[in-house]
């Protein structure tokens, strides 16, 4: 009997330390800010700061940030104002069960003018709360300034998820990103010399040429087979890669090709725009002057709409939706240096096919080279001095998806870990920049994550 009594003691006892295992307090998870130094210039009125999560967070919870603002006043119609807004100099920032990072805002405040270099400071308070503990990088740096250059970030790109619906644009020696629409827009007018237009290849448009100068002649009987050949996600034998733009960026080699000076020589093109409205377009596009003129309607119109497009010198290309005019797209062409999200390349220099995880550079006076880790060559030990001795290249794919794998059916793509790359941007700063991830620790595409650093 006692030694039943006594096997049913150890038992309870068992249970209960096993319950008391379960019952433990989870590990606190760390918080760091993703970089400790950014800038507001008299180009860039609001910048984006990221905490970072060391993994997701285990409960839902909040951190309390304090704001040392030196000389500059807080508020929209002083000199500076965050989002969420301060109360005494406090921001409280909320997260969920599952969260892997929390953003904010600051930004410059209607009376902000920039003559002399200011700066305020941002720091992680400590707090009761067991979910979280506080890392290294507590404090950001902000500076007001007309000169500011990141020295270095951290950043996780957005397209928006699996499904890709947006272009991202990365600003290297501000360390900030914004993002749009990829459906948002058609063609897009080259600002520079000469007269060139772009297709949508983020969105994998395509254009068609007809033998024919008048839309009002051009009907769906000039569009039979075109849905079975003008794909670009299904590895279409009868797809043309004269169809779409490119993929280096030439604009001599676009889909549209060179909008000629004489109007007869400009043909209609059938152009397939995609998205959750995907319809055909007729469109035809003449010289104006130094800008530029569209003709455009649905296939079965008998009239068109004419749009004419100005061109506007701080930006690469001025944008166009057929049904909404004018739309912003890229920020201005001195203000981003990386494209991240998908992208039309050509296969065997013949078959379109829309990519994801594709990555372009900038065409104003942008460049990048890749370096293969070997020997002594490294990351985190490469130089300014080894940087000015690679062969960079200015073609817009030349990072493009040499960064990973593409996998296959039942594969995931995955990082090339043997590489990093080094841009210069379009002010001349060398920047050594490497991938950390493909999938965020949820699995989901299309939020990569890389490092960079400057050289100098």
């Amino acid at each position: 009997m006692n030694r039943v009594y006594t096997l049913l003691f150890l038992y309870i006892c068992l249970s209960l330390t096993a319950c008391s295992d379960d019952d433990s307090d989870p590990i606190p998870f760390g918080v760091n800010f993703n970089n400790t130094e950014l800038g507001i210039t008299g180009t860039g009125t609001e910048i984006e700061a990221t905490i970072v999560f060391s993994r997701p967070a285990t409960a839902s919870g909040s951190l309390s940030l304090s704001i040392a603002p030196g000389s500059m006043s807080y508020g929209e119609t002083n000199q500076f104002y965050t989002k969420p807004e301060a109360q005494n100099n406090r921001v409280i920032l909320n997260f969920e069960q599952g969260a892997e990072s929390v953003n904010f805002k600051i930004s410059a405040g209607k009376s902000l003018n920039i003559k002399q270099d200011e700066s305020i400071s941002i720091r992680l308070e400590e707090s009761d709360n067991t979910i979280f503990t506080l890392g290294t990088n507590i404090q950001l740096n902000v500076l007001f300034t007309e000169n500011f250059t990141s020295p270095g970030a951290t950043i996780e790109l957005d397209a928006g998820g699996s499904d890709f619906t947006k272009q991202a644009f990365v600003d290297l020696s501000k360390s900030s990103q914004t993002t749009v629409n990829k459906y948002s827009w058609d063609l897009g007018f080259f600002n520079g010399e000469g007269h060139f237009v772009i297709i949508n290849n983020v969105a994998a448009a395509m254009a068609r040429p007809l033998d024919k100068t008048d839309l009002t002649q051009v009907s769906a009987a000039d569009t039979l087979g075109f849905a079975t050949s003008m794909v670009t996600n299904g590895f279409s034998p009868n797809a043309n890669a004269n169809w779409v733009d490119s993929p280096d960026g030439s604009l001599e080699n676009t889909a549209l090709g060179p909008i000629q000076p004489t109007a007869t020589d400009n043909k209609v093109f059938i152009l397939k725009r995609t998205g959750s409205d995907e319809h055909w377009k007729k469109i035809r596009i003449l010289q104006s002057g130094s800008n530029y003129t569209i003709q455009h309607a649905d296939i079965e119109d008998t009239e068109f709409s004419t749009l004419e497009v100005v061109k506007n010198t701080t930006h690469n290309f001025t944008f166009i939706d057929l049904d909404n005019g004018m739309v912003p797209v890229e920020p201005e062409k001195d203000l981003w240096d990386i494209q991240y999200g998908s992208y039309t390349n050509v296969l065997g220099g013949t078959i379109p096919y829309n990519f994801k995880d594709y990555i372009i550079i900038n065409r104003n006076s942008t460049s990048a080279a890749m370096v293969i880790i070997e020997g002594d060559i490294n990351f985190e030990n490469f130089t300014l001095a080894q940087a000015q001795q690679l062969e960079f290249s200015n073609e817009i794919n030349s990072i493009g998806s040499s960064w990973r794998q593409g996998g296959g059916p039942g594969t995931p793509p995955s990082l090339f870990e043997d590489r990093f790359y080094v841009i210069i941007d379009s002010k001349g700063n060398y920047y050594r920049l490497k991938f950390n991830r493909l999938f965020r620790s949820d699995n989901e595409r299309g939020f990569p994550e890389f490092s960079y650093e400057l050289l100098q």
